[in-house]
C-alpha cells in the first residue's frame, strides 16, 4: 500500500480581542525551546515546531490564547504515533483529530508474545498535559471549538515526571532531542515507532512498528519511546503471564500494540524508536490480539494482516 502523507494541524482559537494585549501582531513573548509564543491575529499564540530538537523547557505555567502544532503524520490516516503536549484539554476536544489511547499495561500474552495494551480515553476522556499517549488521526486539520478555551495554560514541564511505570517498563514523553549512539545505556533496552519503512540487519521494519533502538536512531520532542528497566520489579497480572527480571539481549525485536475501543480489540500494531511512531501487525490474530500460528478454521472474526476478516 502506498503511503499517504498527512500533515495533522492543531489549531486552537479563542477569539479574544486584541485590545487584551499590549503586545503588538507578530511580537515574540516568549522562547521555550521548540515552543515560540507569539502575538498573532491578537491572540497569544504558542508555536509548536514537530521537527525541532531544542528542549523544550517552561519554568511557570503560561496562559495561551491559541495553539499551532503542525505535525507530519505520514502514511495513512489512522496510522499510530505518540503524542505529548504541554496542555490539559478537557474530554472531547481532540475527538475530531482522532482516537487518543492510553497505555494500560505491557507483558507476554499465551502466545509468548510481548503486547503493549492502549485503551481508547473516548469522547470524555481528557488528554493531560506533559503525559505520553499514543494516537491514531482520522482527520488532516483540526480546528479546536471554542469551548476548549477556558483556563488554556502551557503547563510547566521543567522538574516534572513525564513517564509512567509498567513493571520493568517506562513509557517516556519527550521533550528533548535524543539521539542514541554507540555506548548508550539505553541501546537494546528503548522502543519506539518506526517512522518509515526501511530494512534492518536483513529484516524489513514496516512504517509504525514498534521496534528495539539501535545506535543512530533519535527521536524528536512531543513524541514518546518505552524503555526497559532491568532493576525494577515486574508486577504480576492477571493478563500476562508473571516474569523474572530479563536480560536486554532476550528482549523482543519488535512489540505489538493491541488498540482497544470500548473493551473491543480495534487495531494491532507494531512499534519502533526511531521517531517514536508505529507498522501494520502481519499475520492472523483473534479479536483478543493474541497471535494464531496459522489461519483459524474455527467460523468467526478475526485481525489478518492489521484489517479485520470473517471466516465463514
Amino acid at each position: 500500500m502506498k503511503s499517504i502523507k498527512n500533515i495533522v494541524t492543531f489549531i486552537l482559537s479563542f477569539g479574544l480581542v486584541a485590545s487584551a494585549f499590549a503586545a503588538e501582531d507578530g511580537e515574540i513573548l516568549g522562547q521555550y525551546g521548540a515552543i515560540t509564543v507569539k502575538m498573532l491575529n491578537g491572540k497569544k499564540t504558542a508555536l509548536i515546531s514537530s521537527t525541532s530538537t531544542e528542549t523544550v523547557e517552561i519554568a511557570e505555567d503560561v496562559e495561551i490564547d491559541s495553539i499551532y502544532y503542525d505535525r507530519d503524520y505520514s502514511g495513512e490516516w489512522g496510522k499510530p504515533g505518540t503524542l505529548m503536549l504541554p496542555f490539559d484539554f478537557p474530554p472531547g476536544c481532540l475527538s475530531q483529530f482522532g482516537q487518543i489511547y492510553e497505555m494500560t499495561g505491557i507483558g507476554i500474552n499465551g502466545q509468548n508474545t510481548w503486547q503493549i495494551d492502549a485503551k481508547n480515553t473516548g469522547s470524555n476522556g481528557e488528554f493531560s498535559a506533559n503525559r505520553p499517549y499514543f494516537v491514531r488521526p482520522n482527520a488532516v486539520r483540526m480546528i479546536f471549538p471554542e469551548w476548549c478555551a477556558s483556563n488554556v495554560v502551557m503547563k510547566k514541564n521543567v522538574g516534572v515526571d513525564t513517564k509512567f511505570t509498567f513493571g520493568n517498563w517506562e513509557f517516556r514523553g519527550m521533550y528533548s532531542y535524543k539521539k542514541w549512539d554507540e555506548g548508550d545505556s539505553d541501546i537494546g533496552r528503548a522502543y519506539g515507532f518506526a517512522a518509515k519503512e526501511k530494512e534492518v540487519d536483513g529484516k524489513l521494519i514496516q512504517q509504525g512498528q514498534f521496534v528495539k533502538v539501535k545506535a543512530g536512531a533519535s527521536i524528536r520532542p512531543f513524541r514518546g519511546c518505552l524503555i526497559y528497566n532491568r532493576s525494577s520489579v515486574l508486577a504480576k497480572s492477571a493478563a500476562y503471564s508473571a516474569i523474572a527480571s530479563i536480560d536486554e539481549e532476550d528482549l523482543p525485536s519488535t512489540i505489538e500494540v493491541v488498540f482497544h475501543d470500548d473493551d473491543e480489540t480495534t487495531a494491532i500494531y507494531e512499534l519502533n524508536p526511531r521517531t517514536g511512531e508505529f507498522s501494520t501487525a502481519t499475520g492472523w490474530y483473534d479479536m483478543k490480539g493474541r497471535k494464531l500460528n496459522k489461519k483459524p478454521t474455527i467460523k468467526g472474526n478475526y485481525f489478518y494482516n492489521g484489517k479485520k476478516v470473517t471466516i465463514k
